[in-house]
């Protein structure tokens, strides 16, 4: 997902990346909750037929379970700020705050856009200037990558 707020007249503004994702973490709970209910609703009636090894595997399989819904939550909130003033470029990395800053003078800095290397990819998109290089929406899928490389012309000077 990408949110523009970008003046043409100047060149100058802010882009803000993140990554699509379907629920939020309440959600993701309340689906843990119900598989939760129904697991124990099934553990206990094998624990009271006899069969209590079940149960042990029951909660083993839900902790995993909460792992992995925790670990995807986490992973799509991560979001990258890319300022553009009059003089430079600056890239903000994080989740909640801003983990990694980067800064760039504007003149020096160069948008690149690779190619995919394969059919169904996605082109990778990164900013370098000094021999130094970001790679810019890891996270993005094919059409927000295009949105994306779209915003930058808007903020490129011309030459």
């Amino acid at each position: 997902m990408i949110e523009l707020d970008i003046n043409d007249e100047t060149q100058t503004g802010q882009i803000i990346l993140r990554p699509n994702h379907s629920w939020t973490w309440r959600y993701n709970l309340y689906l843990l909750y119900t598989l939760t209910a129904v697991s124990g609703v099934v553990s206990l009636g094998f624990l009271l037929a006899g069969a209590w090894l079940i149960l042990p595997f029951s909660i083993l399989e839900l902790t995993v379970l909460a792992g992995c819904m925790y670990y995807c939550t986490r992973q799509c909130n991560q979001q990258e700020v890319i300022t553009v003033s009059e003089d430079a470029v600056q890239i903000e990395q994080g989740r909640k705050q801003a983990d990694v800053v980067i800064h760039y003078q504007r003149l020096w800095a160069k948008y690149l856009v690779s190619p995919p290397h394969h059919p169904w990819g996605s082109p990778r998109i990164a900013i370098r200037s000094h021999n130094r290089e970001s790679e810019l929406g890891a996270f993005l899928n094919q059409e927000d990558k295009q949105k994306l490389i779209a915003a930058l012309k808007r903020v490129t000077p011309l030459p």
